[in-house]
């Protein structure tokens, strides 16, 4: 029972705005569930209201869907899915774990996790940071236009840009930043950028930071690895927090 469950549930996660309506023997095809099983998952999904059938047979999602959305949007807050992704992190990191958003031309740390470590770097919530030193702060600028960038360097009052350009260049390439002692002396930090949920646009960044001595060597693809199980469970709800 509970295996049907997953495949007519499956189903509906098909249903998205680049493809917002699907005819049975399509959806059998692309799902590779037997169409029979589509026919029926989808008729007793029209026949609740959770999809609806066009006069062609094709199938949207119906009002019942929109009902249970409003539901969601009125009674979900990010924090309850961002904060203990962040403890845990913290936990399993033994590091300072904090989520950084962009605005202006400036970023926010805008929540966090500590470290239980009696040496550990400190940051607090709303903290304000600009953009060109440390990990967290350059995970978000690698991504931003040219213009942006050059925005930045501006107002920073930077006489040669072209060092942290090339910095930039390998964020981009590598999808994550490591830098040491940029921020705070003695401290390395770890981060990756946080794209909008149409992954047009870089808006965050979630970082790690620490004692320069427990951030390298090998440390460090066991814990980029853990930034990005962890960018997975936030980065859908970060749009909200913003």
């Amino acid at each position: 029972m509970l295996k049907t469950l997953d495949s007519a549930l499956a189903l509906l996660t098909r249903f998205t705005v680049q493809e917002p309506t699907w005819g049975v023997r399509e959806l059998a095809k692309a799902t590779g569930i037997h169409y029979a099983v589509v026919h029926r998952a989808l008729a007793t999904f029209a026949a609740s209201g959770f999809l609806r059938q066009d006069s062609a047979g094709r199938y949207s999602l119906g009002l019942r869907l929109f009902e249970l959305g409003q539901v969601a949007h009125r009674t979900f807050a990010p924090s309850d899915v961002v904060q203990p992704a962040l403890d845990a992190l913290a936990q399993t990191s033994g590091e300072t774990v904090f989520l950084s958003l962009l605005d202006g031309t400036d970023a926010v740390c805008t929540d966090m996790a500590q470290s239980q470590h009696q040496l550990r770097f400190s940051i607090e919530s709303g903290q304000r940071f600009a953009l060109v030193a440390g990990a967290h702060a350059k995970a978000i600028l690698a991504f931003q236009s040219d213009e942006f960038r050059a925005g930045v360097y501006q107002q920073a009052r930077l006489a040669n840009s072209a060092e942290i350009e090339d910095q930039l260049t390998k964020v981009r390439a590598d999808g994550w930043c490591h830098t040491r002692e940029e921020a705070a002396a003695t401290v390395a930090g770890l981060a990756v950028p946080l794209w909008s949920r149409d992954r047009r646009n870089v808006v965050g960044s979630l970082g790690i930071a620490g004692p320069v001595q427990r951030l390298e060597g090998e440390a460090i693809p066991r814990l980029i690895e853990a930034l990005k199980k962890t960018r997975e469970t936030i980065e859908p709800v970060v749009g909200l927090t913003s």
